[in-house]
């Protein structure tokens, strides 16, 4: 279970995915040098909860799935997804954190402070909860479909039988 609030087993709806998409080109540009150094890519995906808004960010190996990446979770809570501007809100500040997250990991080459649990962090005067770990986000999903239809979202489901 990928999300920090839910109580079901049932994974959430997905983020908009152009919305992903755009945040995921944004990282990979900004951190293109880090990228190409080390060999590695940026992977954006989200869920969206009745209990909270999901992102993750996951920092991948380019040539093998299975070396460790670095992934940052985002969560916040129902009052920051009320309304359309505090949506709006809500994905500016993950986006901002998600840049000082890695703005810190890549100045320090000897950066180790992952951070298994779910933790509070204010920014913009609004309270966020992240975590930062080894997880390999793909891996987990394909572990999501191995528990089969009961497990997944059912936009995930309509997706996979269309290919």
């Amino acid at each position: 279970m990928l999300a920090r609030n839910n109580t079901s087993r049932k994974n959430g709806k997905m983020i908009p995915l152009d919305w992903a998409e755009g945040v995921n080109r944004l990282l990979n540009e900004t951190y293109q040098a880090e990228c190409k150094q080390n060999g590695r890519y940026f992977d954006v995906y989200g869920q969206i909860f009745p209990q909270e808004l999901l992102l993750v960010v996951s920092y991948l190996s380019e040539k093998d799935e299975y070396i460790s990446p670095i992934t940052c979770f985002l969560s916040c809570e129902p009052e920051q997804m009320m309304t359309e501007e505090k949506v709006k809100e809500t994905q500016k500040n993950f986006i901002d954190m998600i840049g000082l997250f890695f703005d810190e990991i890549f100045a320090d080459a000897d950066w180790n402070e992952f951070e298994p649990n779910w933790q509070e962090i204010t920014h913009n005067n609004q309270k966020y909860f992240y975590k930062i770990t080894r997880e390999n986000i793909n891996l987990s999903l394909e572990a999501d479909k191995l528990l089969g239809e009961d497990f997944l979202d059912e936009e995930e489901i309509e997706e996979e039988n269309e290919h």
